[in-house]
C-alpha cells in the first residue's frame, strides 16, 4: 500500500542531509587544498634559490679568487629540484662598497601558480651582497 507524505514529515526526514552538505563542502575543501599545494611550491622554490645564492656568495667569500664562472656553476648545482631553463638573471659582481670590497650574486626564477580557474606567472628574485675580506 502506497504511504501518503505530508510536509511535515518529510521535513522531519534528515536521511541524506549529511550527503549534501557534503557536496556543499567538498569543492570549496579541494580549492583550498590545490591553493595549499600551489603556495606550497611557490615557497619551496623561493626557499631553494635563497640558498643557492647563499651559497654563491659564500664560494666568493671563502675563496677570493674564485672566478664569475665558478660561483654561477656553484649557484646552478644547488637547485637540483628546480628547472634550469627558468632561471634567468644570473649574475655574479665584485665591487666595492664604503670603501670595502664586496660580492653580490643575484638570481630570479620564474614558476607557474596553477590555481583553479586562474593561473599566473611568478617571478622570484634573490640578491645577496658580502663583505668580502682584505
Amino acid at each position: 500500500m502506497l504511504r501518503r507524505f505530508s510536509n511535515r514529515a518529510l521535513a522531519k526526514d534528515t536521511r541524506g542531509s549529511s550527503t549534501v552538505d557534503f557536496a556543499f563542502a567538498l569543492p570549496i575543501l579541494a580549492v583550498i587544498m590545490i591553493a595549499t599545494l600551489q603556495a606550497g611550491q611557490v615557497l619551496h622554490a623561493r626557499g631553494s634559490l635563497r640558498h643557492a645564492v647563499g651559497e654563491g656568495v659564500r664560494l666568493a667569500k671563502v675563496n677570493p679568487s674564485a672566478t664569475q664562472t665558478e660561483v654561477i656553476t656553484l649557484v646552478k648545482a644547488e637547485l637540483p629540484s628546480l628547472k634550469a631553463n627558468r632561471l634567468s638573471n644570473l649574475t655574479f659582481t665584485r665591487g666595492t662598497q664604503n670603501g670595502a670590497d664586496i660580492a653580490t650574486v643575484t638570481a630570479s626564477y620564474t614558476t607557474e601558480a596553477n590555481y583553479p580557474i586562474i593561473s599566473f606567472p611568478v617571478t622570484i628574485t634573490e640578491t645577496k651582497t658580502v663583505y668580502l675580506p682584505s
